[in-house]
């Protein structure tokens, strides 16, 4: 772990107005465009908490969990969810989560900061497609590809590490 990130913050009231503030505008963007709980909330943690990486992805799961439940009931009552998408979509998604939670606590922190960073590059990346920026799809194609191949680079040496121990 970076000496500049904790595992723990205490809650004074500067820490506590910082998170309601951070929570506010990125409930609101979520609400509005449905981005932000993951990409938001992770780089607010970053940087205005200094969590360390395992902490800022189990805090950001954890709040998204609450956060999309929320969220998802409002567009539920507005009749804007398309169901069998996302039923499909949870037949991937569901097992994704419980691979990428149970590798998440067995990577260093720096290969997690590094995954971080490409994650949120790529979707920023996307964004800017989606908003008709003219940036070619391909472009995005390596961030997926290097996110899998980082991890699974850095979980292949820890196995040879832990086999190579007398």
């Amino acid at each position: 772990m970076d000496a500049r990130e904790r595992d723990t913050i205490p809650m004074d009231r500067r820490h506590k107005i910082a998170a309601v503030g951070l929570g506010a505008s990125v409930g609101f963007v979520l609400g509005v465009t449905s981005a932000g709980s993951g990409a938001l909330i992770a780089v607010g943690l970053i940087l205005l908490f200094r969590l360390s990486p395992q902490r800022v992805v189990g805090t950001d799961v954890f709040h998204a969990a609450i956060l999309l439940w929320a969220a998802g009931l409002a567009h539920v009552s507005a009749g804007n969810v398309d169901f069998a998408l996302v039923g499909n979509i949870l037949i991937g998604s569901i097992p994704g989560v419980w691979v990428g939670s149970h590798c998440s606590v067995r990577v260093e922190p720096a290969v997690l900061r590094a995954t971080l960073a490409i994650v949120l590059i790529g979707a920023g990346l996307a964004l800017l497609i989606k908003a008709g920026l003219g940036i070619p799809l391909e472009v995005i194609v390596p961030f997926p590809v290097a996110v899998v191949a980082l991890l699974v680079a850095t979980m292949a040496r820890a196995r040879r590490a832990r086999t190579e121990v007398p």
